[in-house]
């Protein structure tokens, strides 16, 4: 038997029993494998089904209750997990891309529903034959797992103003700290997880960058990587290391409560974008401008475009170049 299977026999048993959302986490818990590597699941035939970080599943819980969040009001009557259907899917997903969510954010959401099928497939809770609940594209769905492979990031004057509505007109409570974490990605690139999981001692001031470590700073996929940033940035850079040399008890990180800090950072950029009449992109949007500004510089400097690009990729923790030019960097000058 798998290690999966062992672990998941204890639910198994049908039935009404808990809250809608206990009852979509006990399902996620079922195939939750900490410690168990990917490429074991692969050996025993597992990999598209189980969750083997913590990081996805603290994520795919979240998920789960916006899920519920949302079938409770369109969908009262859909009140345990066998009742989700494909057409309850497909409509929770265009309330995402309607709410403006970014591809990589939107991604997340669609394997976690495809997880949730995978595992009430797998403990017998649905029959094998039962419609899939969000096919893929390859499987006759219509949304692929990035959904979004635009380049279009917002310009300069874009940033510098929904930065400022942020500092000045953003919630009393998030303001100050998402207009760190914003001017933090554009000054960096970092992702918005990387960004308030960033620690004093990763700042290089005198080399200009900062030094991301595997898990400490919640990097994709473990991957430790370097990012620079431009003199301008000093000053903030270096308000943010004294941040975090003040927080030796919380080992030197700058931000708290960053578990949640990402989602309410969102939103502060989300309301800006309403108030100012600008395209929301998503936290993204301010690291593709850092990508698309700095490819730039690369360019000014005499780098072709493949060298450019190639340290663009390295600098973004992209482990394929075509990622950097189909979603960050278009073409630019010969």
């Amino acid at each position: 038997m798998s290690p999966i299977k062992q672990n998941s026999l204890q639910t198994t048993r049908q039935g009404h029993q808990g809250s809608f959302g206990y009852q979509l986490l006990q399902v996620l818990k079922a195939i939750f494998r900490p410690g168990y590597s990917r490429h074991q699941a692969k050996h025993d035939g597992n990999a598209a089904i189980v969750i083997n970080g913590k990081e996805t599943m603290r994520k795919y819980t979240a998920q789960a209750f916006d899920f519920v969040r949302f079938l409770k009001v369109d969908y009262p009557d859909c009140r345990c997990p066998e009742d989700i259907e494909p057409e309850m899917c497909a409509a929770f997903i265009e309330t995402l891309v309607a709410r403006g969510v970014a591809g990589g954010t939107l991604g997340c959401y669609l394997a976690f529903i495809r997880k949730l099928d995978g595992a009430l497939r797998y403990l017998g809770r649905v029959p094998e034959d039962a419609p899939l609940l969000l096919p893929t594209k390859e499987q006759g769905g219509t949304y692929s797992f990035r959904a979004n492979t635009s380049t279009e990031a917002y310009c300069e004057e874009e940033s510098t103003r929904i930065l400022e509505c942020v500092r000045s007109r953003g919630s009393k409570k998030y303001r100050k700290v998402a207009a760190q974490a914003i001017e933090l990605m554009i000054a960096t690139g970092l992702r918005i997880q990387e960004a308030v999981y960033l620690r004093a001692e990763n700042i290089d001031l005198d080399a200009r960058r900062v030094n991301l470590e595997k898990n400490v700073n919640r990097t994709k996929g473990g991957k430790p990587r370097t990012a620079e940033f431009d003199d301008e940035f000093v000053d903030f850079m270096v308000s943010l290391k004294a941040i975090g040399e003040q927080n030796l008890d919380d080992h030197g990180c700058i931000f708290k409560d960053r578990a949640s800090l990402p989602s309410h950072v969102r939103a502060e950029i989300r309301r800006a974008c309403l108030a100012l009449g600008i395209k929301p992109l998503g936290s993204h949007g301010f690291r593709k401008y850092n990508a698309q500004a700095k490819y730039g510089e690369l360019r000014n400097q005499g780098l072709d475009d493949e060298a450019a690009r190639l340290k663009i990729a390295q600098h973004l923790g992209h482990n394929r170049i075509r990622v950097t030019r189909e979603s960050y960097v278009s073409l630019g000058p010969q």
